[in-house]
């Protein structure tokens, strides 16, 4: 025998072997228990959670690369005006040691 369940997201067709088993009594009364639960929830999510969870979801989206500044030194390295210096390579180097731990 099968069973429609419907989760809200789409409904889902599943083998249930529990139809055929007998209702659980409870020990005071010995009638079938009954599920008293709602079938409708709501839940609200605050303006600050809503914008995290956007920034969350862009971020695992992004691939990382800022396509803008790959663009611009691509273009500067195309047109001759990119230019390293030692001292500029240098600067960029200790700037970016000193971010990490030892």
């Amino acid at each position: 025998m099968s069973n429609i369940i419907n989760t809200g997201l789409a409904q889902q067709t599943i083998a249930d072997a529990s139809l055929n088993t007998p209702p659980v009594r409870n020990a005071t009364n010995a009638s079938p228990l009954t599920n008293s639960a709602s079938t409708s929830e709501a839940v609200t999510v605050s303006a600050d959670a809503q914008i995290t969870t956007n920034f969350l979801n862009a971020a695992r989206l992004s691939d990382g690369i800022n396509h803008t500044q790959v663009t611009q030194l691509r273009s500067a390295i195309q047109n001759g005006s990119y230019q390293v210096t030692p001292e500029n390579l240098a600067s960029a180097i200790s700037a970016s040691l000193k971010g990490r731990t030892a």
